[in-house]
């Protein structure tokens, strides 16, 4: 068996070798191809073929995100648009969080669509950027070298050796690309165990709410696809029969735990689903990364799971993208796995703990969580901190010894690290028509952005201070004076700022008017300020860009150097 190199483009550029073609794997993909860096998707799973319709839920933020894509549109077409998130406790109503209350994004609901489906849409857009999903089995992976080596098993019979610049392990939880690279599965707590299935329910049932129904005896979980067809997740002590659950077990918990009788018609398919709680040691090992489900898995509580992975496909696609191309700096890459596997372990505390209150049994247990509920509905606590999360508006990458430093604030001031409410499409994807609908500004998608606001300021020596930092920015430089958006006040208060904003919305670094100020919060987030001005007609349309295109030059070698096996990772640092 020989070992052959990733087709090249013209100039050398090698395709990303991505491990799994599920939504993950799937968004990375596009999001490299809409950047112009070639990739090579490998899945072992025909598509279609899974009889289980696994993660059911689009929130808020992974719909912007996917709008980067042109996948949010299709999306919203084809799912069931969600609008609340209502609790229940032996039948009485606890608390509700609105969706459809949420005022800094384009798409204040979630969706209910079956992973299949969203896997469908993602894919049609993946076609439509030139890019494919080859059927093989990943059987092994060489990662010692300068290069890594990963072995494939086709399915006509034919194995191959590929030798690639990059490879993601998007392959699930029981990730080959993981167990190869010998990266640790760490995890703490008992697993718990649900019986979950789909299927048409007759009653008077909400259609477009997320239904969580605690009692004593258990919880149950209710999601509407639409069209009388749900999705039921209940609690089980345990299950030791070889045979799925049966429709009647599903019908005995909904008469005990609904606020609503429902007759329960025969299901597609039922299943055991094991809520274990893992996150990888590292998300990185030197030019391997892992991504979705292969890095990290949670409790279904809150349907966290597959919108953590979206996150990490957009966090590590424009990163990477920007190293290949050269307007990013090799060292950013570090950065993918330190923001990612803490917001992993944040999104393990929250939903494990969702998943803990919702399964208490003892009186005082039950008599407590209730009242502190039925306060935080009554307050507006619910809704002000619970929206937000259960969105994942309130992910941030703010520096964080522990994970309660990454729990929202009591003000609304953004601070460096969090989502500000700017959104962007890549320009393969044409007009950016839908996110930010006029009232938040539109940002570049693949380098980081000046957004400048004036605060209570908006006068003559405002422009003139404007227009010297306009000047040391490199030519081309995605810049934007965001003084008219009113909606920013809150958020960036009455003086001047500066922010540098990245490409997936988060905030990079918030300066004053100091040119010296700005030009190290640059260096700070790696951009790479010699890189030569790009191609026209490869950027963000709906940008206010002020001056020339500036884009990328091919990475150098010794970059590609700086960022190889793990044990120079410690030097890119230093380098960048």
């Amino acid at each position: 068996m020989m070992t052959i190199p990733l087709r090249e483009r013209p100039g050398g550029e090698r395709p990303v070798l991505i491990v799994g073609g599920g939504p993950v794997g799937l968004v990375l993909a596009c999001e490299l191809l809409s950047q112009g860096v070639p990739v090579r998707v490998i899945d072992g799973t025909p598509p279609g073929s899974s009889l289980h319709s696994r993660a059911i839920v689009v929130w808020p933020r992974s719909l912007e995100l996917l709008h980067r894509i042109g996948a949010a549109e299709p999306l919203a077409e084809a799912g069931n648009r969600l609008d609340a998130v209502s609790y229940y406790s032996e039948k009485r109503p606890l608390g509700s969080i609105e969706m459809s209350r949420l005022q800094d994004t384009p798409y204040p609901f979630g969706l209910v669509i079956p992973q299949d489906r969203t896997e469908d849409v993602v894919r049609e857009r993946l076609v439509a950027l030139g890019g494919r999903v080859e059927q093989g089995t990943v059987t092994g992976l060489d990662n010692t070298g300068r290069r890594p080596v990963v072995d494939v098993a086709w399915t006509d019979g034919r194995t191959e050796q590929i030798e690639a610049d990059w490879v993601v392990g998007a392959d699930g939880a029981h990730s080959s690309v993981r167990r190869f690279a010998g990266i640790e599965f760490l995890g703490s707590g008992e697993d718990v165990l649900f019986a979950i299935g789909d299927g048409p329910i007759d009653g008077d049932l909400h259609t477009h709410e997320l239904l969580y129904c605690y009692t004593r005896g258990g919880a149950l979980g209710l999601a509407p696809f639409g069209d009388g067809q749900f999705r039921l997740a209940v609690s089980v002590p345990g299950w030791t029969a070889e045979h799925a659950p049966p429709r009647e077990l599903f019908q005995r918990v909904m008469d005990q735990r609904a606020p609503r009788r429902g007759l329960i018609g025969p299901l597609k398919w039922t299943t055991i689903f094991r809520a274990r709680r893992r996150v990888a040691e590292t998300l990185r090992d030197g030019r391997v990364f892992l991504a979705g489900d292969a890095g990290h898995i949670f409790s279904a509580a809150g349907a966290q799971g597959m919108n953590t992975g979206i996150q990490d496909a957009t966090n590590l696609g424009w990163k990477l993208a920007g190293v290949i191309r050269g307007t990013l700096e090799p060292g950013i890459l570090d950065t993918y796995d330190s923001e990612r596997r803490l917001a992993a372990d944040r999104v393990v505390l929250t939903t494990a703990k969702q998943t803990s209150w919702g399964l208490f049994h003892k009186r005082r247990e039950v008599a407590v969580r209730d009242t502190l509920v039925r306060a935080a509905q009554r307050t507006g606590v619910l809704q002000r901190f619970g929206a937000p999360l259960m969105a994942q508006h309130d992910v941030t990458y703010r520096p964080a010894e522990s994970l309660w430093q990454t729990m929202p604030g009591l003000t609304r001031r953004v601070r460096v690290g969090d989502r500000l409410p700017v959104f962007s499409r890549h320009a393969t994807q044409g007009a950016n028509s839908a996110a930010g609908a006029g009232r938040w500004p539109s940002v570049d998608a693949e380098r980081p952005t000046v957004l400048m606001w004036a605060g209570v300021r908006q006068n003559d020596e405002w422009v003139r201070q404007r227009d010297e930092l306009l000047k040391m920015l490199p030519a081309g430089f995605p810049a934007q004076d965001i003084s008219a958006w009113p909606g920013f006040a809150p958020l960036l208060g009455k003086e001047p700022r500066v922010v540098l904003v990245r490409p997936d919305g988060h905030v990079a670094a918030v300066t004053g008017l100091d040119r010296a100020e700005l030009r190290m919060a640059l260096r700070r987030v790696h951009v790479a300020l010699g890189a030569l001005p790009r191609p026209a007609g490869v950027g963000t349309e709906t940008v206010t860009e002020m001056g020339a295109a500036a884009g990328a030059a091919p990475v150098a070698a010794a970059a590609a150097e700086k960022a190889g096996p793990k044990k120079k990772a410690a030097s890119e640092k230093a380098a960048s």
